[in-house]
């Protein structure tokens, strides 16, 4: 995770480094031309972490490779250096604490994870043949929060890259006013939820740190992603006040990725090209991208649903339209026995476009139901549909008796003109 860095001299990192290496490396292999080495590093509280340490082939340069820590997401072994190292990018990547071979407690990106973050960083940069000063930060989804709790607490690489990730956790869990069940299961089924009190979440909410942050910043962003959806990456964007650039798009598609080594060959290792700005990947399969030099602009586009039922279709004019920006879903009602409005915005073919939730406080009334900002690609011609429930497996609640619905007011936030084709 990232932060701003003061060049350290060697005497220090050799001082550090000597409290933090518990043992030599346990195994050493060769993938891609890259050596592996499976090392141990001691972190906060002299828990042992499980690490693979990966150095690019041949001859280390002047001043040693650059450098880049890797923090494993949910589903992300340690040790996928190697594509970094292909690049002449060395690497270590460690099972984060309480999972995989790592000791200790699991912390959700919390304070114990951001010093051992630092262990790991001081590790790295006392390695033969690793610069001391040009290393950087990686991570996705639970490794991209570890980006910003390391960035929040000062750990100093010169380049980060966190993708698909909050910056706010209480945002994150509760987007449009309502728990979003599915993020809470997978956040609670790495390890026990102590994380999850008021101060557990502030602890994990790090934007109120990063408009102090001038670390050169990519972040990566899905176009859809229901758990994280895309506001959290713009308000950090906005926020950053250092070199910075945002990917809106498909994960695991080879720009991005490429686009991140560039990042880290730029700032890491004066390799010239570097991008800025907001690039936004068409819709798949096309893989192009559109660059803007900020946020793209957005325009309101609002329709009317009259009707009783809970399931209402509408034909958007003018389009193609790309959504950006979340939007609402306002409903007038009566009769509720229900504890939260689910509203769901699909094609007629039943793609999902966005969805939200809000709780329900009174009987009757007029509710707001925010969206989550997802990318959509709405083609000319073609329907919207609007479906209104008590329950959802994102937003999770339970089916409950009835409500009268009047009419369904739908507001989405597009771009000014639709780059997908």
């Amino acid at each position: 995770m990232g932060g701003t860095l003061a060049p350290m001299v060697r005497a220090v990192l050799a001082i550090c480094a000597a409290a933090l290496v518990c043992a030599a490396p346990s195994a050493a292999g060769r993938a891609g031309g890259a050596s592996t080495q499976d090392v141990v590093i001691i972190g906060a509280g002299g828990v042992h972490l499980a690490c693979t340490f990966v150095l690019p082939a041949g001859s280390a340069p002047a001043g040693g490779w650059p450098g880049v820590v890797l923090f494993p997401g949910f589903d992300d072994p340690a040790g996928v250096g190697t594509g970094f190292a292909n690049a002449g990018l060395a690497s270590v990547s460690c099972d984060e604490r309480g999972t995989g071979s790592s000791g200790g407690s699991f912390d959700l990106a919390g304070p114990n994870d951001a010093a051992d973050a630092q262990a790991i960083f001081y590790w790295l940069a006392s390695q033969p043949g690793v610069s001391d000063t040009q290393i950087g930060a990686e991570g996705t989804d639970l490794g991209g929060a570890e980006v910003w709790d390391a960035a929040a607490a000062g750990v100093p690489f010169k380049a980060i890259v966190p993708a698909d990730t909050w910056s706010r956790l209480d945002r994150a869990l509760r987007p449009t006013g309502v728990l979003n069940a599915r993020l809470f299961q997978l956040l609670s089924s790495k390890g026990p939820t102590a994380w999850d009190t008021a101060a557990g979440i502030a602890a994990r909410s790090y934007r109120k740190h990063l408009h102090a942050l001038t670390v050169p910043t990519f972040i990566l962003q899905n176009r859809e992603d229901d758990l994280v959806d895309l506001s959290q990456a713009t308000a950090t964007y906005r926020l950053l006040g250092g070199p910075k650039r945002l990917f809106v798009g498909w994960s695991g598609t080879e720009p991005p990725q490429n686009l991140a080594i560039e990042w880290f060959l730029h700032y890491l290792g004066g390799i010239p090209k570097a991008g800025s700005g907001v690039a936004l990947q068409h819709e798949q399969p096309d893989v192009a991208a559109t660059t803007y030099l900020k946020l793209p602009p957005t325009r309101s586009v609002t329709v009317n649903l009259p009707g009783t039922v809970l399931k209402r279709s509408v034909w958007l004019t003018g389009g193609p339209l790309e959504t950006f920006g979340g939007g609402s879903v306002t409903i007038r009602y009566t009769g509720a026995s229900w504890t939260q409005v689910v509203a769901r915005v699909s094609t007629a073919s039943g793609r999902l476009v966005t969805e939200g939730a809000a709780p329900v406080t009174q009987r009757a009334g007029v509710l707001k139901i925010p969206l989550l900002d997802e990318v959509a690609l709405l083609p000319s011609g073609k329907r919207l549909v609007v479906t209104l429930s008590s329950h959802d497996a994102t937003f999770g609640g339970t089916a409950t008796r009835k409500i009268a619905v009047g009419r369904v007011t739908l507001k989405l936030s597009v771009l000014q003109r639709a780059v997908s084709h």
